[in-house]
């Protein structure tokens, strides 16, 4: 049976060459598409799997009620919750409270200083909780100290080069001394949580002025383990209330995620988590396949009445139906093997580029056992879809019937419905792309509500208020530098929040609202050229402004004030007024919106410079550099742009974006691989009428208007049935972004365009080659 096989198949190879090259191309350029992507879930799944006992790892968060119907769910909780719950809980086994260093940190050792701001302060537990091996040093309590410090591989090369770091001496911000008590791996790239070293929770109070004991101040991520065989959700049925049973009126209720989730599931149901994208690249893998498969069965039963004579003779000679369906099933599985080496080919040159536009550090992983099953399953998945029908429709041919020349008129039929299913994918692919597109374009042109280009921003280290005065002083004195501001926060990475305010008229816990607040300094709103318009900004010419208050316009909604400027209000013991209204501006996702907003003077808590410069950039960074210089020197000068990290809401976005555009353009490709044979086969059909016609002096216009009007009836139906399904599906997409384009006929327009302009030049192209042969050669056999 291999026997009969491997001839059937080199024969095919041999005599119809162009017709394999289709097939091959066809289903090699699918399976290729589907492996990329499979590599690429893959690698989205395995996210912190890692992690021993991972299912046994929770984060805990809040959900938090308004009064709005709002619920607010964040990964931040109270200080003293981590070791409160492991104390109550003895089904809790270990907790940790983790936070990344507030700002940048200088670390020196031997002489060298840098400046980091990738550290984590954790409590011990954290290293029972995860798996980061330590290679180093203390491994069983690395904090056994509380001037410990723990280093990644990556750090202590670069702080020590090739000494030994384990007892080494640290100086943080001039002021703390640490020694370096382990060494722990570099974290891999597919983890969650990622850091260059450790510092052992005393560190916090040290440098910033905190209450730990605070429970309605949310600060810190709060990670627990349990014990084997815990029930997760009666565990968090009883954390529900732990926040309300010891604040009073408390609006949070507390909840548990599975690690294991963290990366992949977003616990804001208003924001899309990457889950989303991972489900929707399989169904393109999914679609992509099919369409390959389609492509090769449209091909295969095109040429139905080529191998009919084959069937019968074999049917003559002995063969069963059986046999004929395992031949041809056979045959289809063998050229899915030659496509199979051709992709794997393909994706190893392919994988850099295609990393490089996921920015993942992805490998193919043929000595990984699951990829092999998954390659296993994709060749015989695809090879059974792709060769049941022409098996089964070549198998029932009746020998008597191909004597006689009678044809089944079924296959004709199928061909026209799977060129259909084709295109209406592919176009539905393309519409999708196109609006994708055109939403991330109108995100980022949109009018944010201030003027986000030459910006710098430069994040501070400690003793910031001894610096900023003379630094501003000195910074303005720059021609071509036009305002300087601080803040603890830019537009771009507002993480601060509180329910507590009180205006007039506020009914008491009725609307309890969650408002962002900031802290800014004098010429804030004009370095940003945010537009007031109502009242003023800080001005020095105030008095100092110490307890006044500026809101946006979605706060003065929410407060519902009848004389806004003017009104007293009351943030935690801070009370002051009102002195103005800010136009709302974007600090968040646009997917987001705005949120109310309260911004006030409060020089302690500034960690940003931020700069307006002119457009001549280097000349004027240079000259900002040489002041910071002169001013820091122990401090290197390092700046962002922040119209660079606004990119950044967007990445993820942008990113499945160009692999969505990417992926369409193949499925489009393989799309008119099966239009092209299909075109092929009816042409070649009509070759003897079309030399009868010439020979009787007709020319070639009719047929070929007779062609494409048979075809453009199905790509114009395919397009009807691809407008509709991706019309639904990118209005529920669009309904995630507070800000959102409508979708225009525009895109659907030029879908129609490209498939009809793709059917007109396939179907040309074939009349014109078969039109450019003479009748004697077409009609000399007959």
């Amino acid at each position: 049976m291999l026997k009969i096989l491997l001839n059937t198949v080199l024969r095919s190879l041999y005599r119809q060459k162009a017709y394999s090259l289709m097939n091959i191309l066809g289903l090699a350029t699918g399976v290729t598409c589907t492996l990329l992507i499979l590599i690429w879930v893959e690698y989205e799944t395995g996210f912190d799997k890692f992690h021993e006992d991972i299912d046994q790892v929770y984060s805990v968060y809040e959900n938090q009620n308004y009064a709005d119907g709002d619920v607010f769910s964040v990964y931040s909780t109270p200080a003293p919750l981590a070791e409160s719950i492991k104390r109550t809980f003895p089904e809790i086994k270990y907790s940790t409270r983790m936070v990344t260093t507030w700002g940048q940190l200088i670390l020196s050792a031997d002489g060298k200083s840098f400046v980091e701001d990738g550290g984590k302060i954790v409590d011990a537990d954290f290293f029972q909780i995860f798996t980061f091996p330590i290679v180093e040093g203390e491994k069983e309590n690395p904090f056994k100290e509380e001037n410990s410090i723990v280093l990644t591989e990556k750090l202590a090369q670069k702080l020590f080069g090739e000494l030994d770091p384990i007892g080494r001496k640290i100086e943080i911000n001039s002021k703390f001394d640490y020694v370096v008590s382990a060494v722990i791996q570099n974290p891999p790239a597919n983890s969650s949580i990622t850091f260059d070293f450790i510092l052992p929770f005393q560190f916090f109070g040290k440098l910033w002025s905190y209450d730990l004991n605070d429970w309605e101040a949310n600060t810190f991520h709060t990670f627990i383990k349990v014990e084997e065989g815990v029930d997760s959700d009666d565990l968090a049925a009883q954390l529900q209330t732990y926040i309300k049973d010891r604040i009073e009126n408390s609006n949070v209720d507390l909840d548990l995620q599975a690690f294991g989730k963290y990366h992949l599931y977003a616990i804001n149901t208003n924001k899309v988590g990457p889950i989303w994208y991972v489900r929707v690249f399989l169904l393109i893998a999914v679609l992509i396949l099919l369409i390959a498969c389609f492509n090769y069965m449209n091909l295969a039963t095109a040429r139905s009445e080529r191998r009919a004579k084959e069937v019968a003779i074999r049917k003559v000679v002995g063969a069963q139906r059986k046999g004929l369906i395992g031949l041809f099933l056979g045959e289809s599985i063998f050229f899915t093997l030659i496509s199979l080496g051709i992709a794997v080919v393909l994706v190893e040159l392919l994988l850099p580029v295609f990393s490089d536009l996921t920015d993942r550090d992805l490998s193919l992983g043929i000595n990984n056992i699951k990829f092999l099953f998954s390659v296993s399953g994709i060749v015989l998945l695809t090879g059974i879809v792709s060769g049941s029908y022409p098996a089964l429709f070549l198998s029932s041919f009746l020998p008597i019937h191909v004597i006689k020349g009678i044809s089944r008129k079924d296959s004709a039929l199928l061909r026209k419905v799977l060129v259909v299913i084709q295109f209406s994918m592919s176009i539905s692919l393309f519409i999708c792309s196109g609006i994708i597109y055109q939403q991330l374009k109108f995100l980022r042109e949109s009018d944010v509500g201030y003027n986000k280009s030459d910006l710098i921003y430069i994040e501070m280290a400690d003793d910031f208020n001894s610096i900023y005065p003379k630094l501003k002083n000195e910074l303005t004195k720059i021609q071509g530098v036009y305002w300087v501001t601080a803040a603890n926060q830019m537009p771009v990475n507002f993480t601060n929040s509180t329910w507590d305010v009180d205006w007039p008229g506020k009914i008491k816990d009725s609307e309890d609202i969650l408002f962002q607040l900031s802290f800014v300094d004098y010429d804030f709103i004009e370095t940003f050229e945010m537009d007031v318009i109502q009242g003023r900004g800080f001005s020095k010419l105030h008095g100092g402004d110490s307890l006044k208050f500026i809101i946006n316009e979605s706060a003065a909604e929410k407060m519902n004030m009848v004389h806004i400027i003017g009104e007293p209000l009351q943030i935690w013991d801070y009370s002051g007024e009102v002195i103005g209204i800010v136009k709302d501006f974007n600090f968040n996702s646009l997917q987001v919106g705005v949120e109310p907003l309260i911004m006030m003077r409060n020089p302690a808590a500034f960690k940003y410079i931020a700069i307006r410069i002119g457009e001549d950039v280097e000349p004027i960074l240079n000259k900002i550099r040489t002041v910071w210089d002169s001013t820091v020197p122990d401090i290197p000068f390092t700046y962002r742009f922040l119209e660079e990290d606004f990119k950044y809401f967007y990445t993820a976005e942008s990113r499945m974006s160009k692999i969505f555009i990417s992926f369409t353009i193949i499925a489009f490709i393989i799309s008119c691989l099966g239009l092209f044979g299909l075109v092929s086969f009816v042409t070649e059909r009509k070759s003897r009428e079309m030399a009868l016609r010439k020979v009787f002096g007709a020319n070639m216009d009719t047929v070929f208007q007779l062609l494409l009007k048979e075809f453009f009836k199905w790509v114009m139906l395919s397009n009807a049935i691809a407008w509709v399904l991706s019309y639904f599906v990118m209005e529920w997409w669009l309904k995630g972004f507070a800000y959102r384009i409508d979708i225009g006929i525009g895109i659907f327009i030029l879908s129609g365009f490209v498939s009809l302009l793709i059917t007109f030049l396939t179907v040309y192209q074939q009349i014109w080659k078969l039109a450019l042969k003479t009748p004697v050669r077409v009609l000399k056999y007959e």
